[in-house]
């Protein structure tokens, strides 16, 4: 194999697919790129078994061929070269050596058959997006997924496609949902699919604000993200959702209208307090008041009070904070709605006037 390329563009193309790179060691050959020249462009692959991405990049191919190489290492090699044109060659005994002005590299590789092989890309089912609609949609639910490894059903946003587009994500603990109208796709495809974390957390990677639409790709037990240069492949989460909806809040009979801004800066300061300790951050409600209030055992205690629309009786309920600026840190809009009816039942947030988007967070004990 021999290539030459401008660096920047083979930096970034490799930057692109270190987030699946398996560091675990478990497979030594999954922390290694597929670097595979042919025609006029070169492929890069990066996989974990479960996610991987497939990148292509314009190059000039003296010679085809592939190699696999340590996937870090050539990427910190990369990082630390001045912007000038590469030239990389890979021997017989897959020894790549890159070369930049008079810098010179070489590395040990391994044989292109000892890597996963790339799944196919077409066929199944498909419909497009717009970047922008798919970016906001996964914002406003991925950090709802739940960390807990036995919990596996929950490790990714259901995505369901039916008479309108929805994610739905939880931890047990709260629980977000957004939806689109089925305008904002193109196709006839119907679906429900959970999508794992790290794929979703990969796609954010790789969306850029621009008019482009995605095109999505169901393919057997797999999900397909097609972009421009670049193409994300996962394996779904085949596991029964739970019935989220039996969650959501019917009879709250407590309205509470406040100003984003404000309640998130009320519940940064007051958090300062707290440290690691993940104590509750309680929540007093007052005609027209809410007073915020962290204590720590240890260090004393900080309180602040916002103004808020609230007409109904007095009442305390206690919170993660975290899991309140996560939902307020997914929303533009200026004014948020809260609908509760007691300090132990979950309690439904959304924008105000707006019910396409609700976190629905159960309460802490105070």
């Amino acid at each position: 194999m021999h290539i030459r390329i401008e660096k920047d563009s083979l930096l970034n193309a490799v930057a692109q697919t270190q987030g699946v790179v398996e560091t675990r060691k478990t497979l030594p050959i999954l922390s290694h790129i597929l670097l595979e020249a042919l025609d006029n462009q070169i492929i890069l692959f990066c996989t974990d078994l479960e996610v991987g991405i497939r990148v292509a990049i314009e190059a000039e191919i003296l010679e085809p061929g592939a190699i696999t190489l340590p996937a870090k290492r050539f990427y910190d090699i990369l990082r630390e070269l001045s912007p000038s044109p590469l030239k990389i060659h890979a021997d017989k005994d897959l020894l790549l050596t890159i070369r930049c002005e008079r810098a010179e590299f070489r590395l040990k590789g391994i044989s292109k058959e000892e890597f996963p092989q790339m799944p196919a890309l077409e066929g199944g089912e498909s419909f497009s997006i717009p970047k922008k609609v798919l970016k906001d949609m996964i914002l406003k639910t991925i950090f709802a997924v739940s960390t807990d490894q036995t919990r596996y059903s929950l490790a990714g946003v259901f995505f369901q496609i039916k008479e309108d587009m929805q994610m739905v994500a939880t931890d047990g603990h709260r629980l977000a949902i957004v939806k689109m109208p089925r305008t904002e796709i193109v196709g006839e495809l119907t679906k429900d699919a959970i999508i794992p974390r790290k794929a979703l957390s990969e796609i954010l990677k790789m969306l850029r604000d621009d008019e482009e639409s995605t095109v999505v790709r169901f393919l057997g037990s797999q999900i397909i993200f097609q972009f421009q240069h670049a193409t994300l492949i996962s394996r779904l989460i085949e596991e029964q959702f739970p019935n989220y909806a039996a969650v959501i809040p019917k009879a709250a009979d407590k309205k509470v209208i406040l100003n984003k801004e404000h309640l998130w800066g009320a519940l940064k300061r007051t958090s300062a307090i707290v440290g690691e300790r993940g104590a509750p951050t309680k929540i007093e409600l007052k005609k027209n008041q809410m007073i915020v209030t962290c204590t720590n055992m240890d260090l004393g205690e900080a309180k602040e009070s916002i103004d808020v629309e609230y007409e109904e009786e007095d009442l305390s309920i206690g919170f993660n904070a975290k899991y309140l600026m996560d939902f307020l840190g997914a929303i533009e809009e200026e004014r948020v709605m809260m609908y509760l009816s007691d300090s132990l039942s979950p309690t439904l947030f959304q924008p105000l006037g707006r019910d396409s988007y609700q976190c629905v967070i159960m309460p802490m004990r105070i």
